[in-house]
Formats: structure tokens, C-alpha cells, sequence
């Protein structure tokens, strides 16, 4: 049998005291301490530091503004804002009339802010009023002009709910449909994605459709008819040609397809007018700059600031009242050609004006046999009729672009929008693509080297 060994002797371990404490409660206090600190630092710290809620602003009307402070803080389309704890004024603006102004007051929220958001929803109270009726047609009037220009959209740029949201507008504010605006508006529609959106705003306010999907859609039935009775003008003096008044046909497109109803036949009207034998030319418009020097180019950049022309005003003209040039003006934008017209109107007496797109379409079908102008220099052998009005250069009228006023009320309704139709072609322009038909557009202060103008009485 083994015999039982004896282990060695073993001095016993003993912890030293710390501070007097006893080493299992201290490790125990430290990460009691520590979890605190964990706790404090995560669920608490933040809340501290950063005090205050996430608040979203509610309304029943749509893109209501909301003004923090005196600052813009966003609107009201879903999204939440985090505003600090305290009192605030906060001011609500739709369609840039103030419609409310009140004070909150956010509270303070300590515990677990960064895991848990502390929200609001404040329901955003407004006073009802004319000018706030006045302001969301005009604001809808003026987005949908705008949004017109815009034929295709993809997923950059994308059309907002105008006219759904304008019929939510007016059904909060209890407003009967006003039959004009939405008119107006609706001859602007330009694309099937605002069409569509059209549909939903006639289910909201409850009415029919008045135009159909089949303006966005391709009309293989379409044709076209370039012929025109012409009427031969009166000499009016030296420099015009009158014309009496009379109801014929404009146009040349015999469809329903957008946008060639831009030049669709439609049945228009004139009343008596005069038409200049050629478009205004660089000397008549030299003595104007001469006797209104706002207009010179030297004064270009605060015409600029004004919105009255752009960076080409006059570029490449050479005005000069000491050497006579009979070549149209060009590169002059919509309000100076108005500006131009004022001052002779002014300075004769008498009540001078561009021609709408209906007068000079009739005034042209009475050149239709004249040869196309293909340079500014251009030069005509008859004088019994106006001259250059196909070529040379594109000719501001009055009419302003509606993209459906042929196809729903001609000359009926308009926007100020800030597109301005053209006719003629220029020099440029081949004759086999430009017609007596043809409507083009340019914006109000848009200045071009190939578009002048022509005056009428």
C-alpha cells in the first residue's frame, strides 16, 4: 500500500484592502459605476445635450411653408423637423401670403432620445381670407405655365401634383371651382403625366374630363392643308398695309395631336388693322436707344437685372444714326420691342402695337407667293405688299403660347405666361420647314439673332 504523501505548507492569499474597502466590493461597485456611466452616456447624455422633439407640421392645405424663428424651417409634405426644447414662433406662409403665426413650446425629454425620437404633430391653423384665395390661383396659375414647357419627364425630373393639389386647396378652403382659373390652367396641359394629373384633380372636385388622352397620343389620321384664300391690302401711306377686318382660317394641321395643334385650322377673326411693310429695322431702333438710353447696350447688365433682356441684348448690332441700315434689329428680347413701340407711339401720336398671331398670319397668307427671305440684306422688288414676312428674321406678335387654346378656346383665356409666340422663320430657317403656319415661341426676355419685329396699328 502507497503511502500518503503530505502536501507542502501554504502561506494563504490575502487581498489587500483598498481604501479600507474590501477588493470584492470595490470591483463590484466599479462595474456597477461603469454600467451607470454606459447608461448615462447613451440614455441620457443625448437628451441633455440635445433637447427637444421631432415635429412634423400638419395641414389640410398642401406645401404650407413653416417659418421658425424667422427662419425658414420647410413644409409641411410629410417630413419631420428637429426643433430644440423652449418656446418658439413658428409662422405658416402658402403660396407666399402669411396665413398664421402662433408660439410652441417643445418640452424636454431626458431618457432614451437616441433609441426612442420624441415626436409632435402640430396641426397647423390658418386664417381664411380673399388674399389667400387670390394667392393659390395665382400661384397655380403661374406653376402650371411653367410645368408646361416640360414635354417629358423621367425619373430626374418629375412633375409635382399641381392640379391635384390645387383641388385639394380649394376643397379645404371650401371654395366653389372658379370655372375661369380652371380653365386657364387647363389649356396649359402639355404632357400625358399632366393630363394625368388632371384626372386626378377632376375626381377629387368631382367633374368631368374635358380633354381627352388622345392629345398625347399619336393621330394617324392626321393631315395637313397648306392652302389659304389671301386678300390683297390697301396701301395705308409709305410704310403700312391695311387690312379689313374679316373671319377666315388659320392653320395648317387637321388633327388632334400635341403639339402640332399649335398650327391645327382653326376659325379666326381680325378686326381692321395695319401691318408694316418691314420689320423695324437697325436705324429705327438706333434712334430710339439715342433718345432713351436705358436701352442702350451700355445699360445691359441692369436690363439684365430688371428681367427685360438677357446676355446677347444687342450683340453683334451696330447702332448707328449716322449711317442708314434698312436690315431688321435683332437680338432685342419681347419687352424692348414694347419699349420701342411705346416710344413711337409716343412720339407720333399714334396707337402702334405688335400684330397678333391671327393679323399676321392673315397679313401673310397675302405673300404666300413672295420668294423666302434668305438674308438679312434681303431685298423685294414689290412693294404692293409687306415684305420679308417669311425669312429674314422671326417676328414677335402679342399672342402669348398657349400649348391648347386651338383645340379649347382661341384667344380666349391666357396666363402672363412668359413665353411669346413668333412667326416667319429666318434666314436660317430652310423654306421647305418653315410656312405662314408655323408657330414658334421665345420667352419674354429672350434676345436672339434671328428674331426682330414688325409693327401694327
Amino acid at each position: 500500500m502507497r503511502k500518503k504523501r503530505e502536501l507542502p505548507s501554504v502561506e494563504p492569499v490575502k487581498l489587500k484592502m483598498i481604501f479600507g474597502i474590501r477588493p470584492g466590493i470595490v470591483i463590484l461597485s466599479t462595474i456597477i459605476a461603469v454600467i451607470l456611466l454606459v447608461f448615462f452616456l447613451l440614455f441620457m447624455l443625448p437628451g441633455i445635450v440635445k433637447g427637444g422633439k421631432y415635429v412634423s407640421f400638419e395641414s389640410e392645405l398642401t406645401d404650407v411653408g413653416v417659418y421658425l424663428d424667422g427662419k425658414y424651417l420647410g413644409s409641411t409634405l410629410g417630413s419631420r423637423y428637429f426643433i430644440p426644447s423652449g418656446e418658439h414662433d413658428v409662422r405658416y406662409v402658402k403660396s407666399s401670403i402669411t396665413i398664421g403665426e402662433t408660439t410652441i413650446d417643445i418640452s424636454h425629454p431626458i431618457f432614451f432620445t437616441l433609441l426612442f425620437h420624441r415626436t409632435e404633430d402640430i396641426q397647423v391653423e390658418y386664417e381664411h381670407s380673399e388674399k389667400l384665395i387670390d394667392a393659390v390661383n395665382e400661384t397655380f396659375l403661374s406653376e402650371v405655365s411653367a410645368w408646361s414647357k416640360v414635354t417629358s419627364f423621367n425619373a430626374v425630373t418629375i412633375l409635382p401634383p399641381i392640379f391635384k393639389d390645387y383641388a385639394l386647396d380649394i376643397t379645404a378652403l371650401g371654395e366653389p371651382l372658379d370655372l375661369k382659373i380652371w380653365n386657364m390652367a387647363l389649356m396649359h396641359v402639355s404632357s400625358k403625366e399632366m393630363y394625368l394629373d388632371y384626372l386626378s384633380a377632376c375626381e377629387i372636385l368631382n367633374i368631368a374630363p374635358v380633354i381627352t388622352e388622345n392629345l398625347f397620343a399619336p393621330d394617324e389620321r392626321a393631315s395637313y392643308d397648306y392652302s389659304h384664300s389671301a386678300v390683297m391690302p390697301e396701301k395705308d401711306g409709305d410704310e403700312f398695309f391695311s387690312y379689313e377686318s374679316d373671319i377666315f382660317e388659320m392653320g395648317s394641321y387637321l388633327g388632334e395631336h400635341y403639339p402640332l395643334i399649335n398650327e391645327k385650322r382653326i376659325e379666326a377673326k381680325v378686326d381692321d388693322f395695319s401691318i408694316a411693310s418691314r420689320p423695324v429695322s437697325e436705324y429705327e431702333y438706333a434712334l430710339f436707344v439715342q433718345e432713351n438710353p436705358k436701352w442702350s447696350a451700355s445699360n445691359k447688365e441692369n436690363l439684365i437685372k430688371e428681367g427685360l433682356v438677357d446676355e446677347n441684348y444687342l450683340m453683334g448690332v451696330s447702332l448707328s444714326i449716322g449711317y442708314i441700315s434698312s436690315r431688321p434689329i435683332r437680338n432685342i428680347s419681347y419687352y424692348a420691342s414694347l419699349a420701342y413701340i411705346e416710344w413711337l407711339r409716343k412720339k407720333d401720336g399714334i396707337t402702334y402695337r405688335l400684330p397678333s398671331e391671327a393679323e399676321w398670319s392673315y397679313a401673310a397668307y397675302s405673300v404666300q407667293d413672295k420668294s423666302y427671305a434668305t438674308s438679312i440684306n434681303w431685298s423685294d422688288m414689290d412693294n404692293s405688299r409687306p415684305e420679308m414676312m417669311m425669312g429674314g428674321v422671326w417676328e414677335f406678335t402679342s399672342s402669348e403660347y398657349v400649348p391648347l387654346s386651338r383645340v379649347l378656346s382661341y384667344d380666349t383665356y391666357s396666363v402672363d405666361g412668359d413665353d411669346i409666340i413668333i412667326k416667319g422663320g429666318s434666314y436660317l430657317n430652310s423654306p421647305d420647314e418653315v410656312n405662314a403656319d408655323t408657330v414658334g415661341l421665345i420667352s419674354k426676355s429672350t434676345c436672339s439673332d434671328y428674331v426682330g419685329f414688325r409693327i401694327a396699328k
